[in-house]
């Protein structure tokens, strides 16, 4: 530089370089940091629900009288307490995780509101299923089982828990493909997330029908749990297509 001659101020230097398509390093954005905390949401959702399961003893429907007495009478209250208890905030993780990835999704357009909309009322409605149909009847069961009540009695509710969650993974289908579709319509994720979303979500939607033949069931929430995954891991690295915003050019003095 020529003695005499001040540097530019760094403001106009860094205007001038994003001017000339130079990368200029920025503080994340909102909607980047939001993308990281469903990524968050998501992958913790998935491991506090395997975590818990580890915990549980749990029944299944056609189990023998002597398998039923084990897992509803004779297990360990407090150990299957508290893996219902880490399954239960998985639970609560999904529908955060759920309800802001609607947001993030959410485009212009009557079709992409209808979409992200039905996103958020079939996270709520699994959720509920599972909190109401799932949590409440299995602790039911197994606390009863463990004070005395005899077992045909508590039987019942723990079969409602299982045909809870039968009808809430058909809701998770719906959940899916309304995000699959939405997916489609922003453009923020690769296309293989909305075309995976799909398959995934038309096999948890007929899991329930087909079960008695193929354990679907366990089947289509495994593979779920696969596909969150993948797209926590596209959201923690920032949705595709997010550049910085384009300046208008201004006249600094340097």
């Amino acid at each position: 530089m020529l003695p005499g001659r001040r540097r530019p101020h760094r403001l106009l230097r860094r205007i001038r370089s994003q001017e000339r398509g130079s990368p200029v390093a920025a503080p994340l954005s909102l909607p980047t940091r939001l993308w990281r905390v469903f990524g968050a949401l998501a992958i913790a959702h998935v491991a506090l629900v395997l975590v818990g399961i580890s915990f549980e003893s749990t029944p299944f429907l056609g189990d023998s009288r002597r398998a039923l007495q084990a897992d509803l009478v004779n297990s360990s209250l407090q150990k299957v307490l508290t893996g219902d208890y880490v399954e239960f905030v998985g639970y609560l993780s999904f529908l955060a995780a759920a309800v802001l990835l609607a947001r993030l999704l959410t485009s212009t357009g009557p079709t992409a509101g209808w979409l992200t909309s039905l996103m958020q009322a079939a996270a709520v409605t699994f959720t509920s299923i599972t909190f109401a149909g799932g949590f409440a009847a299995g602790v039911t069961a197994l606390y009863d089982g463990h004070h005395g009540v005899p077992l045909d009695a508590i039987v019942p509710m723990s079969d409602l828990r299982i045909f809870a969650f039968y009808v809430s993974v058909g809701v998770l289908g719906v959940f899916l493909l309304a995000a699959a579709g939405a997916v489609r319509r922003s453009g923020l994720l690769p296309c293989w997330v909305a075309w995976t979303g799909y398959a995934v979500g038309a096999l948890c939607l007929v899991s329930g029908p087909i079960e008695p033949v193929w354990d679907a069931i366990n089947y289509a929430s495994l593979v779920f749990f696969v596909w969150l995954l993948a797209v926590a891991v596209l959201a923690l690295r920032g949705p595709r297509g997010a550049v910085a915003p384009e300046r208008e050019p201004a006249s600094l003095v340097a």
